[in-house]
């Protein structure tokens, strides 16, 4: 049986030391285009980092906010310090950087409820696209770290990044070679998810 990215992709969290060039990038990029999206509208924008000033300034900018939440959340100094610095750690360090974002002026507006329909779909289309992305890399033999963080700093990310208000990150996409081989988690087996004609 082949090499099947869906069942050997998982989540990497160390990378070695190696440039990913940009050939390799566009060609993750180029198979995240060819995911399906809701009235092929194609919501998607992709902004690769490969500057390590950016990467800093990016990593700076949205520990700040997360450092006021973590407060926020009771955490104390020592836990935040720590949450901080390793998160720091993986976006500086990164080989390179993908961050999907969803063009939110490519939706429909009605002007009624189903705008809230339509945003969805707008940013399903921008999660198939990524998913794709992963199961891309893992296929050249990369790995991926996905980090939601965007979604809670979306205006850090704007900032550092110059990205116009109806343009909203998604995640953060870090891509590289694997220092590492973890063990993937368990899944869910389908007899607990599948529901046949009813609940």
């Amino acid at each position: 049986m082949g090499f099947d990215p869906i069942t050997k992709r998982k989540t990497i969290r160390k990378f070695k030391d190696i440039e990913i060039e940009k050939e390799v990038a566009l060609s993750l990029i180029e198979a995240a285009i060819q995911a399906p999206s809701a009235h092929n509208f194609q919501p998607w924008e992709f902004i690769i980092i490969d500057s390590d000033e950016i990467k800093e300034k990016l990593s700076d900018t949205m520990a700040l906010t997360w450092i006021n939440n973590l407060k926020k959340d009771g955490k104390l100094s020592n836990e935040i310090n720590g949450r901080i610095n390793l998160s720091k750690e993986r976006i500086t360090n990164a080989p390179i950087i993908i961050i999907p974002c969803f063009d939110t002026s490519k939706v429909e507006k009605y002007g009624d409820e189903r705008d809230n329909a339509e945003f969805i779909m707008g940013i399903q289309s921008v999660a198939l696209a990524s998913e794709n992305i992963l199961l891309k890399a893992t296929e050249k033999k990369l790995g991926v770290l996905w980090l939601c963080a965007p979604l809670f700093c979306p205006e850090d990310v704007r900032k550092v990044l110059d990205m116009p208000d109806h343009i909203l990150p998604q995640e953060i996409l870090i891509i590289g070679f694997p220092d590492e081989n973890p063990i993937k988690p368990k899944r869910r087996d389908l007899s607990e998810v599948i529901h046949l004609n009813r609940w």
